[in-house]
């Protein structure tokens, strides 16, 4: 009920409402949202039709589809391979270096490769970056590490081998979320579906391109869920989901919401099942190996900080109250705030600077009647999911070293993928389709799936990430690294559309033979 109420208000805002009212990072669509909404409802009518059409010749399109599966691997390999070159073309042809929170990071571990100093003092004019943004430390932990041994061939290699592991970390994500739909379905023609999926909403995305934590963290919400819906789990895969969970929360805090989900099914399965035989040690053993995979990567964390050797300094950090406060902020819809961040950091004393952040909070919350804190979340809700690019180039200063690599396959995609490129309209448009055709379908699959506890915590994860940002600042990159999430949910959405009257009619006519025979 929560994943069919949360999808229908997202589309329901993004078709009626859509650009129609000012908020922060409107998308830059030209077409309105019902075009894509109605494109992709002819299209279910057209597939819908031709699947009626179909029926009387049922054995034929099985063995069709019994072709095409049973080179589902071949399939897949070749898609990938075909992915890989594009993405290579990407990085020759769209290489950029960008500003915003990347600039800092890069500046620091260029500047630790170089003199073996792991400071940055330049945030604002004065602040020491990284006791602001503490969450971003072992992210720049990791690149320093990188940077050390890459700067034995040269600096000017150090960006580009960050952004190419980041890319590589991203295809990796997509083998197992193809790798998770097969947990999920036994349907190989899905898993093929699924990379088509993956190539166009994830594979070809320029954000693969921007060496920071949405690339390097994706690859950990889907490993966790990997692990969780084998059908057959070891030791090894609870080590694994505490390994993952924590390791992405470092580099991105809403990476845990995957495990709080877990928690949350598996402990209202236990509830379900007092009255019935229960194996507490085997739970116990599996919560123990959870455990020590976080303990694994706090042991990683404390091997990495003495390598940078960086003293934090809690005086200076921007609480989660900070971006609480700037989550309701009417001036930026609730997203980032040069302003509030200013406020932030006019309080020199942490616990005085959380007071602040929180008196500011029930300020704003309280100056805002029922129809001002409506209108407010309904332009959140626009922030965070009315753009199919994720946002893409609407942060800081984007471009700021451009790629002088120049010929006319350079050119084009370029004037594709770039913000200010005169065909990019043609991107925006195309992954604003794709965008809504994904989420029409997650809908379906939340009406006419049948939960079981896989699907539950993947479809709380997507609850509790919408939730999120609801709450703090909103941002549509957020998305980004729970996109597998959201191109499995769709799969199982036309499993649902496609399947599940071809397995009534099964059901019905297994019974009919048992009667029969009877």
């Amino acid at each position: 009920i929560m994943s069919i109420i949360m999808l229908a208000t997202i589309l329901t805002l993004m078709i009626l409402i859509d650009t129609n009212v000012e908020y922060n990072y409107k998308n830059e669509v030209k077409l309105n949202n019902y075009i894509f909404f109605l494109s992709v409802i002819f299209i279910l009518i057209i597939l819908f039709i031709v699947k009626n059409l179909l029926k009387n010749r049922r054995e034929q399109v099985k063995r069709i589809i019994t072709a095409i599966e049973s080179k589902t691997t071949l399939i897949i390999v070749v898609l990938f391979i075909a992915l890989v070159i594009f993405q290579v073309l990407m990085i020759r042809n769209l290489y950029f270096e960008t500003t915003w929170d990347v600039e800092h990071i890069m500046n620091t571990v260029k500047n630790f490769a170089k003199t073996g100093v792991f400071e940055n003092n330049t945030y604002c004019g004065t602040f020491p970056y990284f006791s602001l943004y503490p969450n971003n430390l072992f992210l720049a932990n990791i690149f320093a590490v990188i940077s050390k041994v890459v700067i034995l061939f040269s600096e000017d290699y150090i960006y580009r081998t960050l952004m190419v592991i980041g890319v590589i970390l991203v295809d990796i994500s997509g083998i197992l979320m193809i790798k998770t739909i097969e947990n999920f379905t036994d349907k190989k023609i899905l898993k093929i579906i699924g990379m088509v999926g993956f190539m166009v909403f994830i594979g070809v995305s320029p954000w693969l391109l921007v060496p920071y934590s949405d690339t390097y963290s994706i690859l950990f919400p889907i490993s966790v869920l990997y692990n969780y819906t084998k059908k057959e789990k070891k030791a090894y895969n609870y080590l694994l989901i505490g390994l993952c969970s924590y390791m992405g929360y470092l580099i991105k805090p809403t990476v845990i919401i995957v495990l709080i989900a877990i928690v949350i099914i598996e402990f209202g399965k236990a509830l379900t099942k007092l009255k019935e035989k229960s194996n507490p040690r085997k739970m116990a053993k599996n919560l123990t190996f959870v455990i020590i995979g976080m303990v694994l990567v706090g042991l990683m964390k404390f091997g990495l900080s003495k390598v940078t050797n960086y003293q934090s300094n809690k005086e200076y950090e921007i609480s989660i109250f900070h971006y609480l406060m700037m989550g309701i902020s009417q001036e930026s819809t609730g997203s980032f705030s040069h302003n509030d961040v200013d406020r932030s950091l006019s309080v020199d004393k942490y616990e005085e600077r959380i007071k602040l952040n929180k008196e500011i909070f029930v300020q704003r919350l309280q100056g805002m009647s029922l129809r001002d804190l409506c209108e407010f979340y309904t332009k959140k809700i626009l922030v965070n999911y009315n753009d199919g690019t994720l946002a893409w180039g609407r942060e800081g200063g984007f471009y700021d070293v451009i790629n002088q690599h120049e010929d006319r396959l350079a050119n084009i995609m370029k004037n594709f993928y770039y913000n200010h490129g005169t065909i990019f309209y043609l991107y925006t448009n195309i992954m604003q389709f794709i965008w809504i055709f994904i989420l029409v379908f997650i809908l379906i699959g939340a009406i006419l799936k049948k939960f079981d506890k896989n699907i539950s915590v993947t479809f709380l994860s997507l609850t509790g990430l919408t939730t999120f940002l609801l709450i703090f600042e909103a941002r549509a990159r957020y998305l980004y690294l729970y996109s597998t999430y959201y191109i499995i949910m769709a799969i199982l959405g036309i499993e649902s559309f496609f399947y599940k009257k071809n397995e009534e009619i099964k059901q019905l006519e297994d019974k009919s033979n048992i009667e029969k025979e009877e």
